[in-house]
């Protein structure tokens, strides 16, 4: 078995190999990956340095798969994806065949809720991480604000796919999407709604259908088929 202390050491030149370029003040907004969430967002886009929860109505509403997309956009001029996988529900296979490059992707499973804090943390204020990617059930504020600091200090930005429940609960994320499923002849259909972007207004819903073949998402048209996006 391989001792903790070598595990972490080949994990910091893992990320050391990866490390992401520095960005100044002025740096133009980050996309996630969804032009019709894009045009919702006040700058056109996510902001680094920040969190940003996905409120899934319901399961299978598809706010894991929109959170994929931000994530892959956030690392494309650099850095790594840590993926905390606490509940071991992610199948790396299916995230390769959406165009994910696992070369570039760290699988991180805490055994409980303590060492899923900590990894966030540590994983969020680490300069050679882009993104990081994973299920957030319950989060205390004190250990939400942390999250945000270390996000702000590194420019990381954290993907949090949380319950619909979470909606209630105060949030230390620059946005919050609430994503709802709705009926749909083919593919996954959804409504997308922003609920929040800290200090730059914004609002507004739309509705996609995802094609979970290709991971491409479309505009709903009932009469004429699917428009791709």
């Amino acid at each position: 078995m391989v001792a903790v202390p070598e595990i972490v050491a080949q994990l910091r030149g893992r990320l050391r190999s990866l490390e992401k370029p520095r960005r100044g003040p002025g740096e133009k907004p980050l996309s996630t990956g969804w032009p019709p969430l894009d045009r919702l967002l006040p700058g056109g886009g996510l902001r680094r340095g920040s969190l940003v929860e996905w409120l899934a109505a319901e399961a299978g509403s598809g706010a894991a798969l929109l959170a994929w997309q931000a994530a892959q956009q956030a690392a494309h001029e650099g850095g790594a994806i840590v993926v905390l996988d606490r509940r071991r529900e992610v199948y790396p296979p299916a995230l390769a065949a959406w165009g994910l490059d696992l070369e570039r992707v760290i699988f991180v499973q805490p055994q409980n809720a303590r060492d899923e804090g900590w990894a966030w943390d540590q994983a969020l204020r680490c300069p050679g991480v882009a993104a990081v990617w994973g299920w957030v059930d319950q989060v205390d504020s004190r250990l939400f604000r942390r999250w945000q600091l270390s996000a702000e200090a590194s420019g990381c930005v954290g993907l949090l796919v949380r319950p619909g429940a979470a909606r209630t609960e105060p949030t230390w994320a620059d946005v919050r999407w609430w994503i709802e499923p709705q009926r749909a002849a083919a593919g996954r259909r959804m409504r997308v709604e922003l609920l929040r972007c800290r200090s730059a207004g914004g609002s507004g819903s739309v509705e996609l259908v995802l094609d979970e073949w290709t991971g491409q998402l479309c505009h709903p048209a009932p009469k004429m088929g699917l428009s791709p996006i």
